[in-house]
């Protein structure tokens, strides 16, 4: 296992997942706070409100807002891992592709036991039982590179899906 710098690629993969994760979370939040302070106002304008009424209220759009907390803590593990610049590459023969629910899922035992969610078109072109080469950051382990020989096949499925 080596820790490398991160190419200018991988720099921008990193900061589009930001992005696109930090977007939906925000979206999805304020959605949630639209809707609780819509039923609110409408009864308000029509009933007074009840004693406590503020408290609840605040109460209720704090515990909704729990998953985008969440969701700012990937991001900021993500961003940790942009200020220090580096990436861990290893080469394992020692992995299992699994099919589960929502697609197939890259099993590694060693040298560091993680899962990875792939591409549906990802484990066609791998072939099993070769030894395969995987670059993924180090705090928020973000797969960046998968290969056999010497081609990105994260990026090869990408384009194939653009």
């Amino acid at each position: 296992m080596t820790e490398i710098a991160l190419t200018q690629r991988d720099i921008k993969r990193i900061k589009n997942d930001i992005k696109l994760t930090l977007i939906l979370g925000m979206l999805f939040t304020i959605g949630l706070i639209i809707l609780l302070f819509i039923t609110p106002l409408i009864l308000t304008l029509f009933n007074k409100p009840a004693d406590g009424f503020a408290n609840r209220a605040l109460f209720i759009i704090g515990l909704v807002s729990l998953p985008f907390i969440g969701i700012s803590w990937k991001n900021i593990v993500k961003y940790i891992d942009l200020i220090r610049s580096r990436k861990i590459s290893f080469k394992t023969s020692d992995y299992e592709i699994k099919k589960g629910k929502d697609g197939f899922i890259l099993s590694i035992e060693t040298p560091l036991k993680l899962k990875f969610d792939l591409y549906d078109k990802l484990p066609e072109l791998l072939r099993l039982g070769e030894p395969i080469k995987i670059e993924l950051t180090r705090l928020s382990k973000t797969l960046l590179y998968i290969s056999q020989d010497g081609k990105n096949l994260l990026e090869k499925v990408e384009i194939e899906n653009d």
